[in-house]
């Protein structure tokens, strides 16, 4: 089965590849825009970078953007770095019936992934990228009720006009 980091790293590449023509994007952007932390963002970039799927630039303009043709990318080539499949983990401890149902599942997954490209995402997502209101804080804690201020006197000195 494909892992939430698969799907995150799939909505990561769409979202730098639909921003292309408008530069690079920036970590705090896309952290931002996909409610994703910064690590687990860096856990998800690193190793597209590793894979050469994306590039980074250090520095003022810098950021993320994808290498290569948007239309040469699957969507494999993107799951594939997060997802090991059953020759790679050895699967030989399973039933027959139940190796067989898997191996199925997962080359129609394969399958399909490899179908499409990371351009047929793009089309759609750059017709509807949603504009969201800027969060109050990053941790998306709800804002905090004013303190109450008791109405009492504040010292002894008070307290005779209080009375």
């Amino acid at each position: 089965m494909i892992s939430n980091k698969t799907i995150n790293a799939m909505d990561v590449c769409v979202l730098i590849a639909a921003q292309q023509n408008l530069g690079r994007v920036s970590t705090t952007e896309l952290a931002r825009r996909l409610h994703l932390s910064i690590s687990n963002l860096e856990s998800i970039l690193k190793p597209l970078k590793d894979h050469q799927i994306v590039s980074s630039r250090k520095g003022p303009g810098g950021g993320y953007e994808i290498r290569g043709d948007l239309a040469m990318i699957s969507m494999w080539d993107i799951a594939a770095v997060f997802e090991p499949t059953l020759a790679q983990q050895g699967s030989e401890s399973l039933p027959l019936e139940a190796a067989d149902f898997e191996w199925g599942l997962e080359r129609v997954i394969i399958d399909t992934l490899s179908q499409s490209a990371l351009s047929d995402f793009v089309v759609l997502q750059a017709m509807d990228i949603p504009v969201e209101a800027p969060m109050v804080n990053r941790f998306k804690f709800k804002p905090l009720t004013a303190p109450l201020v008791p109405k009492a006197p504040n010292s002894v000195f008070q307290l005779h006009m209080a009375l």
